[in-house]
Order: structure tokens, then C-alpha cells, then sequence
């Protein structure tokens, strides 16, 4: 398979599809991190002076050379990150919208009057500091996206460490804003190409970094705590003068955007292939490596089996091969891990009583799309040994779940039941149900009726459960600043009251 490979001092990054050598990069090491941190670190004042409207113009300078450089980056993801480049058009036009219209999010962190039950009280933001931010594989160009503009509209610096085995996507990017920067101090953000346990090492411990955003996996992101734990014990220092201790550890903010095991539930009121084209996209979109694809899907039992004859048959004509083709929808997967762990979890999923329906074969680089039958028992057993490995775990690749369901009831305990809880979707003509069971599901967002891979600047992001930290919805730049509230009374000129006064009004 073609992937990325590391030396100590070097990073060879290989075309996903032909193994090609596209660039070796120099490859960072902890003392040019650090180099890098205590670069931007410096620049904190300088970022926090620029104003939103100095921020906005930039970042719209930003998504202009974006359009034009469309071709270039578009290319640059297919074959680098293995994404069909008619997905890559997607996540180039997310990002650029997005910085195009950052106005509105600034909008949001904006100092504004709040009501006071006398004198004047206000809020306003303030950056929070050095964000140190690792983004993942599946989308080189919109997370990095994410990462960069959310620090240059909250006035923060930024160290981006992307994964190693597309930082082409990010470095362009960077290299853009650099072109267009004029008198905005672009310097404040640096990208560091290195292993990522290192990188995460140096963000959780360095006192420089005040923010942690992270895009990657759940269990990494639980890691990051203990971690985080290990270092503020080490700061632990005994009173000198008495029992008891000091703690000279700093907190830090961690936003961790993480993965998603998202269920899609069918009512048997739709129209059934309509519905069920919807599902295979929004399930093999990037050859299903996407955190908020949709992963688990439960269709009512009354329409079983003409959904998933249609589902198959929409699937079929998915085409596999070179993601540098426009008519291309399934690329080549990402890495030799994520091709292992996809062989495992079908291969775990038939032992445990699944049935095959299309696909379960490896074709490296590809995996071809692949629909396993379980029956409502066997995701529902209290032996969680006996559960299949891919429902309980997200299936970050092209394989995907279905599984019947009775009711109302029985649709929501069985998209409740993992451990995640990013998104679901729900498709069905009775807006009412539908309406009723998104309120009882353990999710960050649901999507009713909606386009497959609804993603657009108006949206929250985030995630419950072990989708998300902080959990739920949330927009990253209210966590990337500080809140102040400020309060004003012309008390100097008023009557001073008293308890009892206050108590007669």
C-alpha cells in the first residue's frame, strides 16, 4: 500500500493510488517544536491587538487565493490523502465559504451589552493564548481549515501539527496565508511535520500552550488526559512550612473533536430508493473515512428488504480507482492501519453471526464498500464480548451495518447504544416523528431529511459521549477565548443602599 513513510530527520510523502514519491520533507523534531512555540508564543500580544476587522479582511484574502489556487489543492488532497477529488471540491469550497464569511462567526464573540438589573453590564472576549492543534488523514485541507482560521479570527498563535501522512495539504494552505498576509502577522501560526505522539507530548506539558484542539481518535483523546494527569503530578511540590502542597501546573483548554459512530434511521414512509442513494453516499463518502459518516443504519423491518436491494444496488455502481479521475467515488484507503483494522471488523462481524450482503474483500489499496446483516439480537446483547467489533467501534472505512428495526422505541435504543455520540440522521415523511425521536437520541446533532455529509459555516460541530470534549454542539471559537464580564454604576452619585433597601424594591 502506499503510505507515508518517516526517518528520524526526513518525511517521504507517496501518492495514496500509485505509491509514487510526490515530496521528501524535512521532518521536525522536539527542539524545533519547541523552537516554533516559543516563536509564536511571543507574538501573543501582537495577534490579541489585531482587530476582527484587520482578522476578517484577512482571512477573506485568504479564501480568494483559496478559489484560485482550487486546482492545485485539489489535486494535492487526491493524491496525498487517497479522497476522490470530486470530495476534494467539497472540502476546499467548506473552507473557503467558511473564511469568506467569517464575519458572521465573529459576530458571535463580539462585545455586546448583556441586561443588568441596573447600571450597565457587558461582555467581552479576549484570545486565550498559544493553541497547540493536531489534525487527522481523512481531510488534509477543511480540519487544518478548521484549526488555522478558528486561531486567526480568535487572535490566537497557532502550531498545527497535521498528520504525517498528508502535511502537503496544510503546508499549501499555510503557504497561501503567508502570500496574502500583507501587514497581518501570519508568523504567529507555524506547521510542525513530525510523529504526533511527540507533538502531543510537547502540547500537553509545554506552559507556553494554553490551547489543545484536537481532531483524532477517542482513545488518543482519553490518552491526552492521563497524560495530561502524569504532567500536572509531576508539578506537585510539598509545602515547605507545613503539611499539604503546591501545584504550579497550568491548566490548559482541550477541545477535542473525536470520532463518531453515527446511526441513520429509516422510516418506512420514505420513498425507499431515494433514501437508501442517500445512505450509500452518506456512508461511503471518502471511502467511509469520514468521523460523521454514517456507519450504523437501521431501517424499519416493514421496508428491510427493499432498502438494502436498493442500497446494493446504488452501491454497485460506485466506481473504485484513481482518485485523480473526476467519475472516481471510491478511493484508496489511507494507511495500512485503517486497512487492517477494516479487515478485522468484517471479519470479527461475520464470527459473530453477521451476514455478508455485498463486498468483504481487501484490494490494496482499496477495500471494496461492504453491507453486513445483523439482527436486532445480536447488537443488543449484554455480553459485550459477543458484540460485533464494528458496532461497538467506529468502522473508519468502507464497511457499514444494517440492521432491522420494529418501532419508534426500538430505533432509538439501537442508535443509542455505543459509546458515541457525534450525529445521526433520520429520514421519514412524518416530520412529527421524526421531530420526537432526534430529541431522544444521545447525539450532538441530528439531521432530518437532510443532503448525505450536510457540513456548511451556519453548523455547531462537536460531539456527546465519547464523540466530544467539551460535549456537545458547540462553535470551537467560544472555547478559544476568554470571557470577561464587566459591570457599570454611577454608584458615586446615588444614595447608597442598604440590604433592607434592596429588599423594599
Amino acid at each position: 500500500m502506499a503510505i507515508t513513510n518517516t526517518s528520524k530527520d526526513k518525511i517521504f510523502v507517496k501518492d495514496k493510488y500509485s505509491g509514487e514519491l510526490i515530496q521528501e520533507l524535512p521532518a521536525d523534531n522536539m527542539e524545533t517544536l519547541r523552537e516554533k512555540i516559543k516563536k509564536v508564543y511571543k507574538l501573543e500580544k501582537k495577534m490579541a491587538q489585531t482587530t476582527f476587522g484587520e482578522r476578517i479582511d484577512f482571512l477573506r484574502k485568504v479564501s480568494r487565493r483559496i478559489r484560485l489556487k482550487r486546482q492545485k489543492i485539489k489535486e494535492t488532497i487526491a493524491r496525498e490523502g487517497g479522497l476522490p477529488i470530486k470530495y476534494a471540491n467539497w472540502e476546499i469550497g467548506m473552507i473557503s465559504q467558511g473564511y469568506l464569511h467569517s464575519d458572521w462567526r465573529a459576530e458571535m464573540i463580539s462585545e455586546h451589552k448583556i441586561q443588568a438589573m441596573r447600571g450597565e453590564s457587558r461582555v467581552c472576549y479576549h484570545p486565550l493564548g498559544t493553541c497547540g492543534s493536531m489534525t487527522p488523514r481523512n481531510t488534509p485541507f477543511s480540519l487544518t481549515g478548521w484549526a488555522l482560521g478558528a486561531s486567526w479570527l480568535t487572535g490566537n498563535p497557532c502550531i498545527l501539527k497535521p498528520s504525517s501522512a498528508v502535511p502537503l495539504s496544510p503546508l499549501l494552505l499555510h503557504e497561501i496565508a503567508r502570500d496574502v498576509a500583507g501587514d497581518f502577522p501570519v508568523e504567529a501560526s507555524e506547521v510542525v511535520v513530525m510523529p504526533g505522539d511527540e507533538a502531543a507530548t510537547e502540547f500537553v506539558s509545554n506552559p507556553m500552550v494554553s490551547i489543545f484542539l484536537f481532531f483524532g481518535s477517542s482513545h488518543v483523546g482519553k490518552q491526552l488526559f492521563i497524560d495530561f494527569s502524569d504532567y500536572l503530578k509531576g508539578c506537585k511540590t510539598p509545602l515547605p512550612f507545613a503539611s499539604g502542597f503546591m501545584n504550579y501546573g497550568r491548566f490548559k483548554k482541550f477541545i477535542f473533536e473525536m470520532a463518531g459512530n453515527d446511526a441513520g434511521i429509516i422510516f418506512e414512509d420514505v420513498d425507499v430508493d431515494k433514501a437508501a442513494n442517500f445512505a450509500v453516499k452518506a456512508a461511503l463518502t471518502n471511502s467511509g473515512q469520514q468521523c460523521f459518516s454514517m456507519k450504523r443504519i437501521l431501517i424499519q423491518e416493514t421496508i428491510f428488504d427493499d432498502f438494502v436491494e436498493s442500497m446494493i444496488n446504488h452501491t454497485e455502481k460506485l466506481k473504485m480507482g484513481n482518485p485523480l479521475d473526476p467519475t472516481v467515488d471510491i478511493g484508496p484507503l489511507g494507511s495500512d492501519k485503517i486497512m487492517l483494522m477494516i479487515d478485522f471488523m468484517v471479519k470479527d462481524a461475520l464470527n459473530k453471526g453477521g451476514k455478508l450482503l455485498f463486498g468483504g474483500e481487501r484490494q490494496t489499496p482499496f477495500y471494496l464498500p461492504t453491507i453486513i446483516r445483523f439482527d436486532r439480537e445480536q447488537v443488543t446483547n449484554t455480553d459485550y464480548d459477543k458484540l460485533p467489533f464494528m458496532w461497538i467501534e467506529e468502522a473508519f472505512g468502507p464497511a457499514r451495518s444494517v440492521v432491522p428495526f420494529r418501532d419508534e422505541d426500538e430505533a432509538i435504543l439501537l442508535a443509542n447504544s455505543t459509546p458515541y455520540g457525534m450525529r445521526a440522521s433520520i429520514y421519514s415523511d412524518n416530520l412529527d416523528r421524526a421531530n420526537r425521536v432526534a430529541r431522544k437520541l444521545e447525539t450532538a446533532g441530528v439531521f432530518i431529511n437532510t443532503q448525505p455529509g450536510q457540513v456548511d459555516i451556519s453548523m455547531k460541530m462537536g460531539g456527546y459521549k465519547d464523540s466530544g470534549f467539551p460535549p456537545g454542539a458547540r462553535y470551537i471559537i467560544h472555547h478559544m477565548v476568554r470571557e470577561q464580564y464587566i459591570h457599570v454604576e454611577d454608584a458615586f452619585h446615588e444614595k447608597e443602599k442598604g440590604v433592607d433597601d434592596e429588599e423594599e424594591e
